[in-house]
């Protein structure tokens, strides 16, 4: 539900006269600055003072010892951070998903209000779909590596998404 409100939302975001930058850098300082800062101020607190309770709030997993120094914790935890978001994951997710639909809205808010198919600014909405896909695929293949996931389960999706919304634009 939540992120069906937030596309139901996005529909009313006015896509002629801002353009991407300007939605690119809202939805920045709205999800991934709170992000970044929640990391921080709830995040690793919650695990520095959960990892007598829990072994994956540990720094190294379940083989980690527990440590008493909370700032050689927070730099122990910081590269593991994205396998430890717990709750935190919809923020990332969220942007990431408004992000590469941002080009569909733009095309159907122009087809919904009658605006005439324009090469120029149709195309360029076209291509901004395409670099996004481009852009994304390269974390989507190596991010992920330690299972091999990125190329098992993240390309495919993307590669899917690319069709259905290829789709979407032609008819």
């Amino acid at each position: 539900m939540f992120f069906y409100i937030s596309g139901m939302a996005m529909t009313f975001y006015n896509t002629e006269a801002k353009g991407f930058g300007v939605f690119l850098g809202e939805k920045s300082l709205r999800l991934l600055v709170p992000f970044v800062l929640a990391i921080f101020v709830f995040l690793i607190p919650r695990l520095y003072f959960g990892q007598q309770f829990e072994d994956w709030c540990r720094p190294n997993g379940d083989n980690g010892e527990s440590e008493n120094d909370y700032f050689a914790f927070q730099s122990k935890t910081l590269p593991d951070i994205p396998t430890k978001l717990s709750w935190l994951w919809y923020l990332p997710a969220l942007f990431i998903d408004i992000v590469l639909t941002y080009p569909l809205v733009a095309w159907t808010i122009r087809r919904s209000r009658k605006i005439p198919f324009n090469q120029r600014d149709d195309g360029n909405i076209i291509l901004l779909q395409l670099a996004l896909f481009v852009v994304w695929l390269f974390p989507a293949f190596y991010l992920d590596t330690k299972k091999d996931f990125g190329t098992r389960y993240l390309l495919p999706s993307t590669l899917t998404l690319m069709c259905i919304m290829f789709v979407f634009y032609t008819f």
